[in-house]
This record gives structure tokens, C-alpha cells and sequence, in this order.
């Protein structure tokens, strides 16, 4: 008995971009860009590469899925609910969703981080649930 196999075979379009090419956004505590999400064709995840000066912060927040923060370069105290760490790179974060976080750059280098989200906008919010603007609209 001979069996016949049938292939399917898928075709995907394929986004690729120089991060060269990408714009930052400044404010006055961060400095974003926008790796991955909807305007660069990505349905379901989020990527920021985000630096943080000195004298700079992430504030507390949250968020209603999990992130994945990738410190990059620095040294950065981490706060995660009540507890406070501190946390030098090369170093992977992973904040369960709903966890109240908040960073700054620990002593005088600056922090490069990457934010990795499991869907492609993900909401901030403060700690007493009322939203957030994002990284780049946040004066």
C-alpha cells in the first residue's frame, strides 16, 4: 500500500528593519524606540529599546501582561511590588503581569534596556489603575 503525503506549504510576509532607520523618541526621563508592534507589522508582540540617563526613571506602573525586561548595559534598582534590587547587566527581568515595577539607573552610567510584551500594545497603568501615557508621549 503506497500512502500519499500532501504538503501545504504557507506563504508569510517578512518585515525587516534597520534599527538605524527607526526614530527614538525623547522625553524628558527616557528615550524610546520602537522595535516591534503594529506600525512595523507585528500582531502580537512588543519590543522597545528604551535608555535611561542618570538622573532618569521609569516611574511605578503596571501593565496587564507579563514583561520581559533585557537589561542591556548599566546597573539599575529595581522595584517589583514591595521589594527593592538592584540589578546589573547583562541581566533578564521577568515582571508577572499586574506586578507594580518601577526602575532608575543606579550610580552614573546610562541604562539601555529592551521591553519585550506579548502583545503588541500593552497598556500602562498606575499603581491605582488609571492609565498611563506610553514611553514616548509621557512628558
Amino acid at each position: 500500500m503506497k500512502l500519499k503525503c500532501r504538503s501545504i506549504w504557507y506563504t508569510a510576509s517578512m518585515s525587516t528593519y534597520s534599527h538605524d532607520d527607526l526614530p527614538v523618541v525623547e522625553v524628558p526621563r527616557i528615550r524610546t524606540r520602537i522595535l516591534s508592534g503594529p506600525g512595523l507589522g507585528a500582531g502580537e508582540t512588543a519590543i522597545w529599546q528604551q535608555w535611561i540617563d542618570p538622573d532618569g526613571f521609569i516611574p511605578l506602573h503596571y501593565h496587564e501582561v507579563e514583561e520581559v525586561l533585557l537589561i542591556m548595559s548599566g546597573t539599575v534598582e529595581l522595584t517589583l511590588d514591595d521589594q527593592v534590587s538592584t540589578v546589573t547587566a547583562p541581566a533578564t527581568v521577568v515582571v508577572p503581569a499586574r506586578t507594580i515595577h518601577a526602575l532608575r539607573p543606579r550610580g552614573e552610567s546610562q541604562v539601555q534596556l529592551l521591553a519585550v510584551f506579548p502583545v503588541a500594545e500593552p497598556g500602562i497603568f498606575d499603581p491605582s489603575g488609571a492609565p498611563r501615557p506610553m514611553p514616548w508621549d509621557d512628558c
